[in-house]
């Protein structure tokens, strides 16, 4: 079966590679048919269980389809692809488009495929039994049969202000989930926040099922990410207060490291330099992930990804705006 991930273009990369690391976590056996920035199709013997637990983790991709075709924008083109693919389904239809392209006019295309498809169908736009899922770019047309869509919003209903414990230094929940995926994590493997704060980046990673660790140096931010993870009902956690040169006196060999690294004026560093903080935190963070366990790091600017390079090999670097006066680096080490 041919997959095709509706991707949401928020970054070149990143969702791309999302999806190939929960492809990895998930043990999915697949070949990569097409890749860029607004889809990715793969073939896979992939069963309906495993696409849904994708769906679960996903964050940075709109709906997984199964793919009907895909050609250029001609017209004509379109037209005999689809009579090649028949749908064999009974019941309603609706068609549904994403236009990525402002030189392609969406219309000609989907009443090429309306022509096609409903031919012996009812339409039914609310409830449909079949929804047919159309991507257009400049050069190509995508279409589909969708599967599932991935619930975006409840990335939204867990945003900090809407937590017990609030503190303005904190990562966007979809982020922080697509940070904890390209960790490759597997339910039940142990993940280690060790700056965790409020607990964003653990609350994520305990939302799909994975053994969760957290420390701080502050007592308070320990006790406010407890609420967190109690008010979602997280039950699979370790926290304790340590500074980041004491956390292998608590832990050791876990599977996954993720962590955004403390920057700014409003973080505790207890007059440390940052240079410094980074320093320790590299070399204790090596400490205790196993060998080939991936780190992914937050950063406050390239100039700090290289202090990694004593302990850890560099798989992926992303520069992601994390709104407009804020660009932070988000790197994909391994041990």
């Amino acid at each position: 079966m041919k997959l095709l991930f509706e991707l949401s273009k928020e970054h070149d990369t990143l969702p791309k590679d999302e999806v190939l690391s929960c492809l990895k976590a998930e043990e999915v056996v697949y070949n990569i048919v097409v890749s860029n920035e607004n889809v990715l199709v793969i073939n896979s013997d992939i069963s309906y269980d495993k696409i849904e637990r994708l769906a679960e983790r996903l964050s940075f991709t709109f709906f997984i389809d199964k793919l009907l075709f895909f050609c250029s924008t001609s017209r004509d083109e379109i037209k005999k692809c689809a009579k090649n693919n028949v749908i064999d389904s009974e019941g309603s239809i609706a068609i549904n488009y994403k236009n990525r392209s402002s030189s392609v006019d969406s219309q000609p295309i989907i009443r090429v495929l309306a022509e096609i498809y409903t031919e012996d169908k009812p339409v039914n736009l609310d409830n449909p039994d079949l929804e047919m899922r159309v991507v257009i770019t400049d050069t190509n047309v995508y279409v589909g049969s969708k599967i599932v869509e991935v619930k975006r919003n409840q990335f939204e209903k867990r945003r900090v202000q809407h937590r017990p414990f609030f503190s303005p230094i904190s990562l966007h929940p979809k982020l922080a989930r697509a940070l904890v995926n390209l960790s490759s994590i597997k339910r039940n493997e142990k993940l280690l926040d060790p700056f965790c704060g409020t607990g964003g980046i653990l609350l994520e990673a305990g939302l799909i099922g994975t053994k969760i660790i957290g420390s701080d140096i502050e007592e308070k931010m320990i006790e406010g990410c407890k609420k967190t993870l109690d008010f979602y009902k997280i039950k699979n956690f370790e926290l304790f207060c340590s500074d980041i040169g004491g956390i292998n006196n608590y832990i050791s060999d876990v599977d996954a490291i993720v962590t955004d690294l403390p920057y700014g004026k409003s973080t505790t560093t207890r007059g440390e330099s940052i240079k410094g903080l980074y320093d320790r935190a590299f070399e204790n963070i090596a400490k205790v992930l196993k060998k080939n366990g991936i780190a992914v790091v937050g950063l406050p600017n390239k100039g700090m990804i290289p202090i990694g390079d004593r302990y850890f090999s560099i798989l992926k670097k992303y520069e992601y705006r994390v709104h407009r006066s804020l660009t932070r680096y988000f790197v994909v080490y391994q041990k």
